[in-house]
C-alpha cells in the first residue's frame, strides 16, 4: 500500500504525457498486487480506489491517456465487485457512455466492457452491445474490442441467455450471407464458452 500511495501522490503532481504515462503503466502491475485489498473492499482500499476513479476521470478526456486508464479500471472494477462498480458508475459512466460514442476511442478495446460492467451485466445490454459488434463496428473496433467485452465471465445463466442470442444471430447471418456478421457471431459465440 506505500507503493501505491507514493506513485499516486506522484501520479496527482505530473500532467506532462510521458511521465503521466508512465505513471499509469506502473500501476497495472501494481493493481495486480493489491487484487485480494481490492476485493476485500475495506474502508482504506475504498478510499484509495475513490481517489484513483477521481484522478483516472480526469485522464479520460485525453485519448492520449485512456488505453491505460480503462484497463486500470477494468482491473478495479473486475476485482472490485458490485461495490466498486456502484462507486464507479456516479464517477465515471457518463464519461465511458460519451466515449463509446466518439469515435477518437474507437480502437479502445475494454471500453465496451467498461460500459457493460457499468450497465450491471444486463442482460438486454449485453444483447445490444453484442448486435452493435456483429452487424455495426468497424473492423478495426472489432479486432480491438471483440475479445475483451467479458462475455467468458457473465454468470451461467445470463452466459447461456447471450449464447443463445448469438446462436440465432449466426443463423440469421448464415441465411443472409453476411460472412463478416456471421465471423463475428461466431467468434462471440465462442468468446462466451
Amino acid at each position: 500500500m506505500r507503493r501505491y500511495d507514493r506513485l499516486f501522490a506522484e501520479m496527482q503532481s505530473i500532467h506532462g504525457p510521458g511521465p503521466r504515462m508512465e505513471i499509469l503503466e506502473k500501476m497495472k502491475p501494481m493493481m495486480y498486487e493489491l487484487s485480494p485489498d481490492i476485493r476485500a473492499w475495506t474502508g482504506d482500499v475504498r478510499i484509495r480506489i475513490y481517489l484513483l476513479m477521481q484522478e483516472i476521470a480526469k485522464d479520460l478526456d485525453n485519448p492520449t491517456y485512456a488505453r491505460a486508464s480503462l484497463g486500470l479500471l477494468v482491473l478495479m472494477l473486475s476485482n472490485g465487485g458490485n461495490s466498486a462498480v456502484e462507486m464507479a458508475r456516479p464517477i465515471l459512466g457518463e464519461k465511458i457512455q460519451a466515449m463509446h460514442g466518439d469515435a477518437r476511442y474507437e480502437n479502445e478495446r475494454f471500453l465496451p466492457r467498461l460500459l457493460l460492467m457499468l450497465d450491471g451485466l444486463d442482460s438486454q445490454h449485453i444483447e445490444k452491445l453484442a448486435g452493435e459488434a456483429i452487424h455495426g463496428w468497424s473492423d478495426d473496433r472489432f479486432r480491438a474490442s471483440g475479445d475483451f467485452l467479458g462475455l467468458e465471465v457473465l454468470e451461467k445463466g445470463l452466459r447461456n441467455r447471450v449464447k443463445g442470442m448469438l446462436g440465432g444471430e449466426i443463423a440469421k447471418t448464415g441465411n443472409a450471407k453476411d460472412m463478416t456478421a456471421l465471423n463475428r457471431a461466431v467468434e462471440l459465440y465462442h468468446a462466451a464458452k
